[in-house]
């Protein structure tokens, strides 16, 4: 049957201070008899978990604060009174944003009331308390660490071996090897007798390096098979740009120097850009072809280059002779044989030949004087 719910605080302005701090402390035990169900009733775990759940049904936020409030203005003056603690410690567990507003660390409280419990001989109501909070607050390190303590302290030993290896359990059976281990260390350290809990953590080592060793091979093997899926795609991809780029080359007649040059220049440019594809091969044989082609242009220039300096050459010297011969024939008065000599000269002899325009002369010469003669 739920405690009565206690009447609201008394106004301070409508009493004097004797009576106000009468009525605060009927009103204070009052909650405490709401919250906590009386000074007679035992609060282990189950009972804890009870009378928050009846905290959290039978009193609202507002009416929690209210609470909050007063135990805690009783707690400024009497900070060791173990009742209101555990009256606030409940009502925190029932209403936690009530504390959380109040700045009020839960965890903190717990642990005073637990230590002031087992101060006061009563460990068995600490570790009630502790564990209840631990079973609220897993990610609180410090209510463990408290609990451990009082554990050892008051010799329940046992208890918190079982504690340490439910734990364990746990954490194997979640697949977390790595939080079990501890755990068993902790129950080494509070029994080194347990021989099997020391084979247990070598069989969870071992374990545990083989899972890990399993784990880098399929790692190595997933990024060996994503590499080659990888290069697969990126070398298709490769290949069909430079087979696009080929493809877009210039076309080059045999014998057109201009368009050979090009498409090698093309062709250098492609080999630079994709040194290594399936075309690769081809796209090299193409370069070496167009170096003879161009190679053999050259050299078929140069060779022409030489036939026509050979074939002016020789006309030169073709042109000399006729010009000795026609000065010759003159110093030998055959004038129109000369003539002869020095028109066939001016046919062979090259434009710009530094003796033309003298032998032009010469001919015009001996045209005038034969005519005459005539």
């Amino acid at each position: 049957m739920p405690a009565p719910k206690p009447q609201q605080p008394p106004r301070p302005r409508s009493s004097t201070p004797s009576q106000f701090a009468s009525e605060a402390e009927d009103f204070v035990g009052q909650i405490l008899e709401a919250v906590t169900g009386g000074q007679e009733v035992d609060l282990d775990p189950e009972a804890l978990r009870g009378r928050m759940e009846s905290a959290a049904e039978e009193f609202d936020r507002r009416t929690a604060t209210a609470f909050c409030d007063a135990l805690l203005d009783q707690l400024s003056d009497d900070p060791a009174n173990v009742r209101l603690l555990e009256a606030l410690v409940i009502l925190g567990l029932a209403h936690p944003d009530v504390l959380a507003s109040a700045r009020i660390s839960l965890a903190v409280e717990g642990r005073r009331l637990a230590v002031l419990l087992e101060r006061g001989g009563e460990p068995e109501r600490a570790q009630a308390v502790l564990e209840f909070l631990a079973s609220r607050m897993p990610g609180e390190p410090t209510i463990d660490q408290e609990l451990a303590g009082l554990m050892r302290r008051s010799g329940n030993t046992a208890a918190l071996v079982e504690r340490y290896l439910s734990r364990a359990e746990a954490a194997v059976e979640r697949g977390r090897v790595g939080e079990a281990i501890p755990w068993l260390q902790e129950v080494l350290l509070i029994d080194r007798t347990r021989r099997d809990v020391a084979r247990m953590i070598r069989d969870l080592r071992y374990g545990e390096v083989a899972r890990e060793r399993a784990s880098q091979r399929r790692t190595r093997w997933a990024l060996g098979l994503a590499t080659l899926s990888t290069l697969a795609t990126v070398g298709v991809a490769w290949n069909l740009d430079a087979h696009t780029r080929f493809t877009q080359l210039p076309a080059a007649e045999a014998h057109d120097e201009a368009a050979l040059r090009c498409r090698l220049d093309a062709l250098e440019g492609l080999a630079h850009a994709r040194p290594v594809w399936i075309g690769s091969t081809r796209v090299a044989e193409e370069r070496q072809r167009l170096r003879d082609q161009l190679a053999g242009l050259e050299q078929a220039v140069q060779v022409e280059a030489q036939l026509e300096e050979q074939r002016a050459a020789e006309q030169l010297a073709e042109a000399e002779a006729h010009r000795l011969r026609g000065l010759a024939l003159v110093d030998s008065l055959r004038l129109s044989e000369a003539l002869v000599a020095f028109e066939a000269c001016l046919q062979v002899a090259p434009a710009d030949w530094p003796q033309g325009e003298q032998v032009r002369t010469d001919a015009e010469a001996l045209r005038r004087h034969l005519g005459g003669s005539r």
